[in-house]
């Protein structure tokens, strides 16, 4: 290692578009609404708590195709 040369490291929020960052700010706050209206009986199989599941889901897609994104723009 010679010096001046630093390993590029991923950074998540400055390799997001403006779109994606956009989206998973909303979608992170629509887990929190969905959650807070999940019954307190039966909680686990409930319409909220699959709709969160799935946004996280949706978030967690996102952030690997920025991370795929990166890793072929610094190869």
């Amino acid at each position: 290692m010679g010096k001046g040369k630093a390993i590029a490291s991923f950074d998540l929020a400055t390799s997001l578009t403006k779109k994606e960052a956009r989206t998973i700010r909303k979608e992170a706050c629509m887990i929190q609404y969905h959650l807070a209206r999940m019954p307190m009986y039966g909680a686990h199989e409930s319409p909220q708590f699959a709709k969160a599941n799935d946004l996280r889901d949706h978030i967690k897609s996102i952030e690997v195709k920025a991370k795929e994104r990166w890793e072929r723009g610094h190869l």
